[in-house]
């Protein structure tokens, strides 16, 4: 056996080995389907966009607006709002009126639900895809990316939502 094909094959086995440990949820960009002449993706690339825009923005327990700070919902009630999307205040309330995706099915511009200091769910977020969200966190802190393999995060995530 060549040494190209061993290493060829050796990474393989590298590569199943660390994919099957692990503990995470699969989670999985998928192609936003295409409707009419506004498509999904391009409203869910104008969400992004937009939210990614906003980075640096300090958080604020109760803001929902740049010039004075958001906190995790009011941030995801500004940024739907951008496109025209009215969506509940609070993250309790858009918990509940989201449509409840399956973690191995989410999407960018999804909303992932975070259990936070005992409350379900306390905290709301982003999905951009490829593992990563933006969000508001906490006091001290401003919107921000965050990778969703982030111990903290990773242990916390609930649920995932759709408007």
């Amino acid at each position: 056996m060549s040494f190209l094909r061993f290493s060829h094959y050796l990474s393989l086995l590298l590569v199943f080995l660390v994919t099957s440990c692990s503990h995470q949820p699969a989670y999985i960009d998928r192609p936003v389907p295409q409707h009419g002449n506004t498509s999904q993706s391009d409203t869910s690339r104008s969400l992004l966009a937009f939210a990614l825009q906003q980075q640096g923005i300090a958080y604020r327990y109760g803001g929902s607006h740049p010039a004075t700070g958001f906190d995790c919902s009011g941030f995801i009630q500004f940024s739907y709002g951008h496109i025209g999307k009215r969506v509940p205040r609070t993250t309790k309330v858009q918990y509940q009126t989201s449509q409840p995706i399956p973690l191995s099915q989410i999407r960018p511009g999804d909303l992932l639900f975070y259990e936070t200091q005992g409350r379900r769910p306390g905290h709301v977020a982003l999905y951009l895809g490829r593992g990563e969200m933006i969000h508001a966190p906490s006091s001290g802190k401003h919107v921000q990316i965050s990778r969703l393999n982030n111990p903290y995060w990773r242990t916390r995530l609930v649920a995932a939502g759709r408007f």
